[in-house]
């Protein structure tokens, strides 16, 4: 990352200072083959996981042909009142701060939802994807920030522009999506199930589409996991050839030199 204001504001930490270049220009071979590979792991992960979301868009699709949108909106405008009530439009509106509370990692799905939640009355999502889970938190967002309220929004890790969860910390609420891929592990909790609202004619019909694409997906995901999984085990080897030549006991010093700085920043300000 680059300092916006190096000097005024910023500064740089060059960690550089502190290795042996001569021993790591030894293995200057290896470093370049596996930096190669680790690129070319992770791109085929991306190739991957791009494949695999477009058999969940399909099963999307399919499910939107029978939600009840009405019965959803319903939903969403039950919880608008029970949070909001008659609550005035704000002068000001609130906040969105935008973030990630799972990820695809070398481990599999990864969430901290659990820790993220806890303390707040937890509103739990269910449904299959298409059943505007999306949806209504979204409505729900933007009626909290029509009101004047900060809010936490958390997205999709394998769609970067689908909100998954809301966070409300003044009102101590939350709305969160549960399905197989981020259970949450929270024991108060209030369920909303919108497959409920699904025609099961649909279900029945596209059945063995429905089926296809899960199987097609959680395949081609396995194969996006074990392909960063293999990335970051190249990634750690490559490591190994830095690990042995830097200077640990100087960047020791460097941070405690650095902590100081920053602490004394602070005290500065507060003038």
């Amino acid at each position: 990352m680059d300092p916006k204001n190096p000097g005024a504001v910023d500064e740089i930490i060059h960690l550089g200072d502190f290795w042996n270049e001569e021993g790591i220009r030894k293995h200057k071979r290896e470093i370049m083959d596996d930096n190669r590979e680790v690129g070319r792991n992770f791109r085929r992960a991306y190739r991957y996981i791009k494949g695999a979301y477009s058999f969940y868009e399909d099963s999307m699709e399919i499910i939107s042909w029978g939600i009840d949108n009405a019965k959803v909106n319903s939903v969403a405008k039950e919880f608008i009142d029970l949070l909001f009530g008659d609550t005035d439009t704000a002068k000001k509106e609130g906040s969105i701060r935008r973030l990630f509370a799972s990820a695809i990692t070398p481990n599999g799905y990864v969430n901290y939802l659990s820790t993220l939640l806890e303390g707040n009355k937890v509103y739990m999502l269910e449904g299959r994807p298409g059943t505007g889970t999306e949806k209504v938190i979204s409505k729900v967002m933007e009626t909290a920030v029509e009101k004047g309220y900060d809010v936490e929004a958390y997205y999709c890790a394998l769609n970067p522009l689908k909100l998954e969860h809301l966070v409300i910390p003044k009102l101590g609420v939350a709305l969160a999506t549960s399905n197989e891929y981020h259970k949450i592990n929270i024991k108060d909790i209030v369920p909303i199930n919108l497959d409920e609202y699904i025609d099961n004619k649909i279900l029945d019909k596209y059945k063995c589409e429905l089926e296809y694409n899960k199987e097609q997906f959680d395949s081609i995901m396995d194969s996006a996991i074990k392909s960063i999984a293999k990335a970051k085990e190249i990634h750690d080897r490559m490591e190994t050839y830095y690990i042995s030549n830097m200077d640990f006991e100087a960047i020791k010093i460097c941070f405690e030199v650095t902590l100081t700085r920053i602490l004394q920043y602070a005290e500065e300000s507060k003038l």
